[in-house]
């Protein structure tokens, strides 16, 4: 009795929910198709060369993905550079810059030259022979898994990082472009397992450095794209690049400057990625993102004569099937740069006073234009400088000629008053007073001149433009390297001691022989520097010369 009661309650409770849901249930609300996504032209083509997806995880589908043995070389030269795209990974592996030439790389300096004299006896080298300048380096020294090739997509599904080096399908067999046929697209396509597939659209353009990419990607749920190992960074080890070697990028509308010394093992920076870069004194391999995302610098340790090696990547996960992004690779020329906007003309850094350094590399620009030489730009640009500074310097020569007439009696007073500092002070303000002499006149104006000198020395330290640039080619050859015939260094150290002769407050034998002392160390720490820079120092230091002539010939008519 009780189980027939059992069965017909719930006959009954079946019947009612059946009644419920049929009559009384709210329906359903039709949600109206989401709108489709913008189509590009290589993700159409990107989804009919796919086949159609399985039904399986594509991590289950590693084990099918297969590594390219070797792949296949494709060569793309214009008039700027030579390239080389391997099908292996679809990947960069040669990019060389056809109108630099490489320099010698070898230490020089006070230091170098004591190293050599005290050090271990070496055994002659030939000398290395130096052709156009590459800008990414497969070292024959370091293991090929630690070194990370140009435009390397790496899913971040660990089970999937063998997409890494798959073998890439092309349309060219290779590019030459010129005057004429002036841009051309290489497409490289991979169709894995499981539905995944990749492909990669590189533009090239016969007058520019960069190259547009568009990646599109099925079956990946992100993954990052590398800027390459030491991709745009010819020189790190000779003492021209010495604290030059770095990344900088602008991330969220600030710039990000890292050098290699501070980098310490790995480093993120997360944001809206305008552009990133790695970096030497002359060069640079950019990457022009305009998304957020998040970068990554990894510094590996290398052998010496290699020098430490730097990896940047950019992680896509915000819509990874479809993005866009520009590689440049070249010269860190402010001109050039700036042309491309979003600020990638800080990649040249002028340092603190780069609203002076700006202008005086323009003028220094249009003077390079009317005479084809950068040697007689810079010396016309110091000249005009010169000018600019004429009256302060003026003001400052005058203050040291009077102080310099107020000599004896200030030395008298030293005499008079040695054991009494308080009443030396008070006569020293007396005498001051009543001559009208300002003890800080010849300062003040020397610290009006100090940016403009470190303006222009930071404009002819970082412009690529006097890189072997010739000034008198039987004599400077290369305005960014040291004088090979040590004559600058001299005729600055003569200018330096006929200053000090001419400006010298000081009657002290002994500081004046330290002074002298000082003028002489400059020219063995000055030998090094770029002729460039030695010859606006050199001609500063004479043009001061004339003027305190000029300065001593206004006093001795007034008297």
């Amino acid at each position: 009795m009780e189980t027939r009661r059992y069965i017909l309650a719930i006959g009954l409770s079946m019947l009612v929910l059946m009644t419920y849901f049929r009559f009384f249930a709210p329906q359903p609300v039709e949600q109206a198709p989401a709108p489709p996504e913008p189509r590009t032209a290589a993700r159409e083509r990107l989804e009919e060369k796919a086949p159609a997806p399985a039904r399986v995880r594509p991590s289950g589908a590693a084990p099918a993905i297969q590594v390219a043995a070797k792949g296949r070389d494709i060569v793309i030269e214009t008039d700027l550079l030579k390239a080389v795209v391997n099908t292996a990974g679809g990947v960069i592996t040669k990019w060389e810059l056809k109108q630099y030439r490489d320099a010698n790389k070898e230490e020089v300096g006070v230091m170098a030259l004591w190293r050599k004299l005290t050090g271990p006896a070496q055994e002659a080298k030939p000398k290395p022979v130096l052709g156009n300048v590459q800008l990414f380096t497969l070292y024959d020294r370091m293991n090929r898994q630690d070194l990370v090739s140009p435009l390397t997509i790496t899913p971040t599904d660990p089970a999937l990082r063998n997409l890494a080096a798959v073998e890439f399908r092309s349309n060219a067999e290779s590019i030459r472009l010129d005057k004429d046929r002036k841009s051309q697209t290489l497409v490289l396509s991979y169709a894995g397992p499981a539905g995944i597939a990749i492909e990669k659209s590189l533009t090239f353009r016969n007058d520019e450095f960069k190259v547009d990419v568009a990646i599109a990607a099925k079956g990946i749920d992100g993954y990052s794209v590398a800027l390459g190992t030491d991709f745009g960074i010819s020189d790190k080890i000779s003492s021209d690049a010495s604290g030059r070697v770095g990344i900088v990028a602008i991330v969220d509308g600030k710039t990000v400057r890292e050098k290699s010394d501070s980098i310490k093992g790995e480093q993120q920076h997360a944001g809206v990625i305008e552009w990133v870069g790695q970096e030497d004194k002359y060069f640079t391999a950019t990457m022009l993102y305009g998304g957020q995302g998040i970068f990554t610098t990894k510094k590996t340790s290398a052998p010496k004569e290699i020098g430490d090696l730097l990896n940047t990547e950019i992680l896509v996960k915000d819509k990874p099937e479809s993005r866009t992004l520009t590689l440049y690779a070249g010269p860190k020329s402010f001109t050039t740069l700036a042309a491309y906007g979003k600020g990638l003309e800080t990649m040249v850094d002028y340092g603190w006073f780069g609203l002076l350094a700006k202008p005086m590399f323009w003028l220094m620009q249009q003077f390079y234009a009317f005479t084809g030489n950068y040697g007689i730009a810079i010396i016309l640009l110091t000249i005009v400088v010169r000018i600019l500074l004429f009256y302060p310097s003026l003001k400052s020569a005058t203050a040291m000629e009077e102080m310099k007439a107020l000599q004896p009696e200030m030395t008298a007073l030293r005499e008079k008053y040695k054991k009494d500092p308080q009443k030396l002070n008070q006569e020293m303000m007396r005498l001051y007073k009543e001559h009208k002499v300002n003890p800080l006149g010849g300062c003040l104006p020397m610290l009006l001149q100090l940016p403009f000198f470190v303006a222009l020395y930071n404009v002819l330290s970082v412009s690529i433009e006097l890189r072997q640039a010739s000034f008198i080619p039987f004599w400077i050859k290369d305005l960014s390297v040291y004088d090979p015939y040590y004559i600058l260094p001299v005729l600055m150290g003569v200018s330096m001691v006929f200053t000090m002769k001419m400006t010298s407050t000081s009657v002290d034998p002994q500081q004046q022989k330290i002074m002298m002392f000082m003028n002489i160390a400059f020219i063995f720490l000055f030998a090094w520097l770029p002729a460039g820079l030695l010859l606006y120092i050199t001609l500063s230091n004479v043009l001061s010369i004339v003027q305190q002539l000029y300065v001593r010939k206004i006093i001795a008519a007034g008297k």
